[in-house]
């Protein structure tokens, strides 16, 4: 039995006894790689749920026992002092953690300990990095206690609300560690063999020069062509969807895209498009627009290596494309259909090779692959041979561009981005509040506003109560441009709610189809307003609550660069998307990820607010303001 199940296996005092004892191990700063105090708590809160051990003896005991082990690490580290303690730490590899912790600290206060006490990787760091700095004990204890309460009750939180099925699927890898040793291995095999590729790729894009993917050209694509792309992609998959074909046939306008007009584009092209599949023939493809939007931006990334002037370029591409499609899109199969992909052939092949007593997860990826691999091979040879058509783009002496690395790097250059970020998580955590939802949404305007007038950073929360009623106005104004989608909706709720299976065909299935073409000409306008939001926002700030319900005006600002308006709507979404991951650590990040990809989407509807203003439709230049030398007619 390893460590973790027999801390499982305990109960009452005994399992808050050995909770404390290893927190309290590991907080003085010897490291526990077998049993980590995040999982520790995560199981303290299995056991809270299950009804085996008192929450507030536990939390009362944990809280003290990682107090008196950080106050007696600190007390320790500071005895040893730092040369002594970068020499443990070097054969650990812990000098790196230590030294981002101490560069956190140097900036001082009790602040600065309770946010790296809350980044994961940096908690028991900080309290070494304390003790040899000769951090005041009031300063330090001042930022351990309440970053122990955060700590304490997200992860026993956590545990008490997920921590079963996570652990099943703990348990279930345990009897799958000859399958896991082999995966690592293949994985350690295909590094071995593509780093040689993987350094030319490396060394081309820099000759071509690294801000080249990170810039969106806003004289890249014409309307026609991203309309045509989105046409392949619906139509494409329409056709594999009515004939059953054994393909998915939805990602050559996507692939056309990022070759022709780069990553963004193609990105955006395939996302939207996932969009628009999921609210018309496919209901489940919004998942999968991650998948897309990789694909998409991984055709545009060949673009810069020439890959589509070479016959090997075109085998690359494929392989990419079948790689990222197969391996990303695995986990949402499970997600959204328990391992099946959707396609006939992927599900044979997938129930046949679980029948096999294969593992679910390898059967799963090979069903994936046996339909990816054929597809994107159509797709790319497909995409390639259009892209081979067309004709040469002119390019233009200083072409127009939007700086997207700009927009990636702009929240942590901003002076005291930290506590800015914080401010917004609070706000996030309070959210059944109502206000301080819409304060956070009136900070995002307020980005957006100032990056519009040129700022170079984040505004300070100095405005509350014209924040929050900026963030009532724009909720309502987007409230109402959906409210068309709702009432569109209603005669289908009305007909599945009313008419039997038996009264539809009595019907001969008029009514039911005619309140489906309703329903999903209401999906499409819901859609549409999730990508008009930048243009929305835009309205908002230039002429007010009126302004952005103004519909002529609106489309006017969208038909300005139809190509921008895409890019940028499909970004917000994708960062909104991943903001509520919250990869970085489950409930603690979403509280930090989502403001953080909020401030980026901010800063690119300033942008596009500032682009898309009546005077860049005119000859003269358009001033730089925080992205870069930007001239020309847009």
């Amino acid at each position: 039995m390893n460590p973790i199940s027999w801390v499982q296996a305990l109960e009452g005092p005994a399992l808050v006894a050995v909770i404390c004892g290893l927190m309290f191990i590991e907080e003085t700063g010897v490291p526990l790689p077998f049993a980590p105090g995040d999982l520790i708590l995560a199981l303290g809160g299995i056991a809270v749920a299950g009804g085996r051990v008192n929450p507030v003896l536990l939390v009362a005991a944990v809280a003290v026992s990682i107090t008196v082990g950080a106050l007696i690490g600190r007390a320790a580290a500071a005895l040893l002092g730092w040369e002594r303690l970068m020499r443990i730490a070097e054969p650990l590899r812990a000098r790196g953690p230590l030294e981002r912790a101490a560069g956190m600290l140097q900036r001082g206060g009790w602040r600065a300990v309770f946010t790296a006490r809350l980044i994961p990787g940096l908690r028991v760091y900080t309290t070494q990095v304390a003790g040899v700095s000769r951090m005041p004990m009031r300063t330090f204890v001042g930022g351990l206690l309440p970053a122990n309460a955060v700590y304490i009750g997200a992860f026993v939180g956590l545990g008490a609300a997920f921590g079963r099925p996570i652990l099943a699927l703990i348990h279930e890898a345990e009897h799958q560690l000859l399958i896991t040793i082999l995966l690592i291995a293949v994985v350690v095999a295909v590094f071995l063999l593509t780093r040689a590729p993987a350094r030319r790729t490396l060394a081309s894009l820099q000759a071509a020069g690294w801000t080249g993917p990170l810039k969106f050209s806003l004289d890249s694509v014409g309307v026609v062509l991203i309309l045509a792309c989105l046409g392949l992609n619906f139509a494409g998959h329409a056709i594999a969807v009515t004939f059953g074909l054994p393909l998915f046939l939805d990602s050559i306008g996507t692939v056309l895209a990022g070759v022709v007009a780069g990553p963004w584009v193609g990105g955006s092209v395939g996302f939207v498009s996932n969009l628009v599949s999921s609210n018309t023939i496919d209901p489940i493809a919004a998942p999968y627009g991650i998948v897309s939007f990789a694909v998409g931006f991984a055709a545009g990334l060949s673009r810069y290596l020439n890959w589509q002037k070479r016959a090997s370029g075109w085998v690359a591409l494929w392989l990419v494309c079948f790689a990222i499609s197969a391996i990303v899109s695995t986990p949402l199969n499970f997600l959204s259909g328990g391992g099946k992909s959707g396609v006939g052939l992927g599900d044979s092949v997938y129930a046949a090779l679980s029948n096999a007593h294969l593992p679910r997860t390898v059967a799963a990826f090979i069903g994936e692959a046996a339909v990816d691999l054929p597809d994107k091979l159509i797709t790319v040879m497909v995409a390639l041979l259009i892209a081979q058509g067309l004709p040469q783009r002119r390019t233009t002496t200083a072409p127009a561009d939007l700086d997207l690395g700009e927009a990636f790097t702009f929240v942590i250059r901003s002076d005291r981005w930290v506590r800015k970020l914080l401010a917004g998580a609070v706000c996030l955590l309070f959210i059944w509040l109502v206000v301080p939802f819409l304060l956070l949404v009136g900070y995002i305007v307020e980005i957006a506003r100032r990056v519009r007038s040129g700022a170079r950073e984040l505004p300070p929360w100095d405005h509350p109560w014209r924040n929050i009623k900026d963030g009532f106005k724009v909720l309502a104004a987007l409230v109402i441009w959906t409210i068309p989608s709702a009432l569109l909706s209603i005669p289908a709720a009305i007909v599945d709610a009313a008419v039997s299976e038996g009264s539809r065909q009595a019907l001969g299935g008029s009514v039911s189809a005619a309140a489906a073409i309703v329903a999903a000409v209401g999906s499409v306008w819901g859609l549409m307003v999730v990508l008009l939001e930048p243009a929305i926002i835009s309205q908002y700030m230039d002429r007010g609550f009126l302004g952005a319900l103004n519909v002529a005006a609106v489309i006017r600002r969208v038909r300005v660069n139809l190509a921008l308006s895409i890019v940028v709507g499909a970004l917000v979404v994708v960062l909104s998307t991943i903001g509520l991951i919250g990869a970085a650590a489950l409930v603690i990040g979403v509280l930090v990820t989502f403001p953080y990809a909020s401030y980026i989407g901010a800063y690119l509807i300033g942008r596009y607010a500032r682009l898309t203003e009546p005077p860049t439709l005119g000859p003269e230049a358009v001033d730089r303001g925080s992205v870069g030398q930007i001239q020309g007619v847009v």
